[in-house]
């Protein structure tokens, strides 16, 4: 009760409500109310509302014990309030009324009595209450610099020189403010030089930053470094360095140990450390790496030699913050000043951060998930991602910095990420021509000896150089005209890059060098990988003659660079043995290369496509295939036809006499280039049935140009495909001799990257055909596999247990215990015998297995071959579906649809069809007037109309039925188109179908087939 009375009693006083509700929105966490909230709170003391002295002392008081608040947001408000109220008060009245003397109750010395009383910890207060107070005192002192009252004129000097004094003790005697407080009064040399004060408001900075004991810290060289440029005639502190600059490149050392803030920098004098690390990089960091030189070399107006910027960031950051024995949290930091100069550094800075230490670091980082800056790696990553992206030319000094001497030449291998590719899939121009040598450097010279390891990242930077030629060769043009002009420019100057690509796989694949070349690779190429480089150029092109533009050009110089490399033995010895009529023959269609680039703006028809077929049967040639160079033979002769010939009919047009005589000439060439055209389809079918999707693409393109020259005898070339047998003896029939090699030549031996690298192409199903018959058809011929496996794994058994002289386990056990017991009587001849047995018993099971799986590769292999077909042929619809010989595809078509033993292949036959019959509509129908020959081919057409009906009696999948349906309305169109009277022939036709549906066991047509035919019926009776 004493103690309670003795308490002072309160007086009844008035609550302002409104001022309550500022004081509130000045903690807020929105910006936008702290902002109304200060600004209320400015405007209720400005002049013309003539404030009182009690009321400004209030208000500051309230305001400096504001900025104690635990709430974050409530520094920030109040702080902006205090700064905007103290310039206000203190700039907007005149001298005489805020004099800075004892009697007045407002002053500048009072306002910091304020400012000290309100922010002082008394020692009894908890921990956090105790920061909080700091924080106050430091917030207090940022408002009174920035109000700038302290150094406006008639200010007291004094109390300057005692807010630095209070800075510089929060700052000794806290370490783990020491940066903000270096920060505030850095800023305090630019607000300074910003109202042009007096040196010696900066003087009296530096003079304490010297008996602080602070110089050499990371704020003190920031302040040092802000004075001297913004204040030239400043005293700083002597003694601090030894050549009297931070930035002495003498100085380098030291500056990097206190940049780091080591406990070995607190060795030298007057170095002082934090103690406290920050996720957040420190503010000297930008300080010192906007001042260091972006030059190799520069000195100062007094001749010292100045600290480079390269020099700089290997001693402090590489060998500092990225030395082996820094600790996590120093190369967290490293990795901020990494992505900070990658992301707003200058060209030459950005291109030297790539030292050896810390791309060690970030590999190491990359390649483990739970490493402890995982997550830092890879931002820092993206960063250099995202440079190439906005900075394309960025790309070669990206991939030299991860992939050259500071880095490891397979850094996407060792670190499971495609940053490399990405980076230069944003390469430009400019850039990838300094990144190719580069790399065909370190495919001569992967830095390592051993065979396995050089072989290893040599088909890494294969599959690279591959992924740049994709990038490049998947680029379209827009829509935009101006875009296209820019596009086409881009796609011209590339196409040096491209081809500089594959004159690098050109060296490593096809050439062996010389024993006294200095420039060989070491170690050695092994066949294996020169095997790879060829398959690499085999996927390049792939790629690229799916554009039009690189279709003819590239390939063409890809032959040239070997055949004049081998001349000059520019890369060492040809490695591909020719004899003399091999290389006669290669000669001669180089010639023939030659005159088709002088023809390229001539406009002669299949140009183009006449330098790809020439110039990949060369390269086949140059791979060794021997079935190439009779290709070779072939298609001079196709040139000399095709082209040659139509050419100099051109040439003789101007002669008038011999009339007879051309005309003669005329149906020799005619038959001439039916032959070339024959033998230009083998061709093409030769290169389709390999396994390969270069060749299927080169051979749609060379068949695209052609299509309308196909004769009956080439068209009938990709009937008998059709018809062959997908079994064992149809591949037998289909090609007389067996290429076994072939096929392997174009296997990708990459099975880490297989789908990057390889360009063999595996039929996937398209389309599934939903038909009970079908499956059922499936269905029996899974049971009749099953039942002959079932047999032959009984006759095996049988046959082993023959030669043991047992019985299986599941017909006599006694009898098997039996002959166990006798086998341990069994003589050495007696076991030998046996052994023969034994061997002789599974040599014919393995010439089983053998053969099963023979059977299996010839079906897959003309099952893909059919495919490829089907490809050509819808070329030929496309081109040529209004030709009468088009026709002939619709019976094959049907029975592959009906019969052939995969779904997908049934239902491309099925899709073609449709599409076919799609086409020919109107003027399109095939004319029987419009013959070449001039011949009456009605038969023909009736006879395949009542062929096509025989074929719809089958029974067959749903889609079969359909396809016959409309490959026989198509058949009547025309008909009908030829012959208006053909119409009653037609019903008769059908009705036959018809009868044989009622008559006959053995007829299965559909009822759709009747259905679209009535359908048509009325139609065509409403047209008529």
């Amino acid at each position: 009760m004493a103690n309670h009375a003795r308490k002072r009693r309160r007086e009844p006083f008035n609550v302002d409500v409104k001022q309550v509700e500022i004081y509130e929105d000045l903690a807020s966490e929105q910006d936008e109310i702290r902002l109304k909230a200060a600004q209320a709170l400015i405007s209720q003391f400005t002049p013309d509302q003539n404030p009182s002295d009690e009321q400004i002392r209030k208000v500051l008081q309230r305001l400096f014990r504001g900025l104690c608040s635990s709430r974050k947001a409530a520094r920030v408000g109040f702080s902006i309030a205090l700064t905007e109220l103290l310039a206000q008060i203190f700039t907007t009245t005149t001298p005489t009324t805020r004099q800075d003397s004892p009697s007045e109750e407002l002053s500048i010395t009072k306002t910091l009595d304020i400012w000290e009383s309100q922010s002082s910890a008394s020692g009894s207060e908890s921990g956090q209450e105790q920061r909080d107070h700091h924080f106050g005192r430091l917030f207090g002192a940022e408002a009174l610099i920035k109000s700038s009252v302290l150094f406006q004129q008639g200010a007291p000097f004094d109390q300057w020189v005692r807010v630095l004094t209070l800075v510089y003790e929060l700052a000794k005697k806290k370490p783990w403010i020491r940066e903000e407080c270096g920060w505030i009064l850095y800023r305090a040399v630019h607000d300074l030089a910003a109202h042009k004060a007096d040196v010696k408001f900066v003087n009296a900075i530096l003079e304490q930053l010297g008996t602080a004991d602070l110089a050499r810290t990371p704020e003190g060289v920031s302040i040092w470094l802000a004075a001297r440029e913004m204040f030239p005639q400043a005293a700083l502190p002597a003694k601090v360095w030894k050549y009297d600059d931070p930035l002495d490149a003498r100085e380098k050392t030291a500056l990097a140990k206190i940049m780091k803030e080591s406990s070995a920098a607190e060795e030298e004098k007057g170095s002082k450390s934090s103690g406290v690390w920050n996720s957040k990089l420190h503010f000297a960091w930008d300080v010192v790496l906007a001042r260091v030189s972006n030059a190799q070399k520069s000195k100062d107006k007094s001749g010292a030699s100045r600290l480079t910027f390269v020099d700089f960031w290997t001693e402090a950051v590489d060998n500092g913050l990225f030395a082996s024995a820094s600790s996590e949290e120093r190369k967290y930091w490293g990795f901020l000043l990494f992505v900070k100069i990658l992301a707003d550094g200058p060209p030459l800075q950005a291109s030297s951060v790539f030292t050896k230490n810390l791309v060690r670091c970030l590999t190491n980082q990359l390649a483990v998930e739970d490493r402890y800056l995982h997550r830092m790696a890879v931002k820092a990553a993206k960063s250099i991602q995202t440079r190439v992206s906005k900075e394309p030319e960025f790309a070669a000094a990206a991939v030299k910095g991860l992939m050259g001497s500071s880095g490891a030449v397979n850094f996407d291998q060792v670190t499971k990420t495609k940053t490399v590719e990405k980076i230069m899939a944003e390469a430009n121009r400019d850039a990838l021509q300094q990144i190719l040598p580069f790399f065909e450097s370190l495919v001569a010279n992967p830095g390592t000896e051993d065979s396995k390891a050089a072989a290893s990242t040599r088909m890494f930077l294969a599959g690279l150089l591959l992924s740049i030629v994709r990038a490049r060769a998947a680029s379209k043009d827009t829509k935009d005209k101006a875009s296209k002009e820019e596009s086409k420019e881009k796609e011209e100057d590339y196409q040096d890059v491209l081809q500089q690509i594959l004159f690098i796989f050109v060296r490593f694949a096809y050439f062996k060098p010389l024993s006294d070349d200095k420039s060989a690779p070491r170690p050695a190429l092994t066949e294996a990988t020169q095997e790879l480089f060829r398959s690499r150029i085999n996927s390049c092109l792939n790629s690229l003659i799916a554009n039009e533009k690189y279709a003819a050009v590239v390939p063409y110089a890809v032959v040239r660079k070997i055949r004049d490399a081998a001349k000059s033995e520019e890369y060492g010895k040809f490695i591909i043995d020719m004899g003399e009529v091999i290389r006669d023959s290669v000669k001669t269609a180089f010639k023939s290369l030659k005159k088709l680039s002088g023809m390229e703006n001539d406009g002669v028809t299949g140009v183009d496509a006449f330098k790809l077929l020439y110039s990949m049967t060369i390269l086949q040639v140059y791979n060794g295939d021997s079935d190439a160079v009779s290709m070779l033979e072939e298609l001079e002769f196709c040139y000399t036809k095709i082209l040659s010939a139509g050419d100099s009919k051109e040439k003789k047009k101007d002669k008038k006499d011999k009339k007879k005589k051309k005309e003669k000439e005329k149906e020799s060439d005619t038959q001439d280039a039916g032959d070339a055209s024959d033998a230009l389809v083998e061709i093409l079918l030769s290169f389709a049935s390999k396994q390969s999707q270069l060749f299927r693409r080169m051979s749609e393109q060379v068949f695209s140009a052609f299509a309308d020259q196909v004769t009956a005898n080439g068209l009938e070339s990709f009937i008998s495909i059709l018809e062959a047998k997908e079994s064992l003896a149809g591949q037998q029939e289909m090609f007389e001799e067996q290429d076994e090699e072939g096929d392997e030549d174009m296997m990708d031996v990459d099975d880490d990257d297989n789908e990057l690298d390889s360009d063999v192409e595996v039929d996937s199903d398209v389309e599934v055909i939903d038909d009970d018959d079908d499956d059922d058809e499936d269905d029996e011929e899974e049971e009749e596999e099953e039942e002959e496996d079932a047999e032959e794994m009984a006759a095996f058994e049988a046959k082993l247990a023959a030669a043991l002289g047992t019985h299986r386990a599941d017909q006599d056990l006694q009898a098997e215990s039996e002959a166990s017991d006798s086998d341990a009587d069994m003589n050495d001849e007696e076991m030998e015998q046996l052994d023969a047995a034994l061997g002789q018993v599974f040599r014919a099971r393995q010439q089983v297995l053998d053969k099963r799986d023979e059977k299996k590769d010839a079906r897959e292999t003309m099952i893909n071959f059919k495919n490829r077909v089907l490809d050509l042929l819808e070329i030929y619809v496309k081109k040529c579906h209004s030709k009468l010989l088009a026709l002939d595809l619709l019976l094959p078509l049907l029975r592959l649809a009906r019969l052939s033993s995969a779904k997908h292949v049934a239902g491309k036959a099925n899709a073609l069809l449709r599409e076919y019959t799609k086409l020919c509509k109107g003027a399109a129908i095939p004319s029987l007037t419009a013959s070449e020959s001039g011949a009456d081919h009605s038969s023909a057409v009736w006879e395949l109309l009542r062929s096509v009906h025989k074929e719809a009696r089958h029974s067959g999948p749903a889609a079969h039925a359909s396809a016959c349906s409309q490959a026989s309305l198509l058949l009547v169109k025309v008909l009908v188109a030829h012959d208006k009277t053909a119409l009653g022939q037609v019903v008769d036709v059908y009705a036959d179908t018809r009868k044989a549906q009622l008559l006959s066991m053995k007829c299965h047509v559909q009822p759709s087939f009747f259905t679209d035919w009535n359908n048509w019926c009325v139609s065509a009776s409403k047209q008529k």
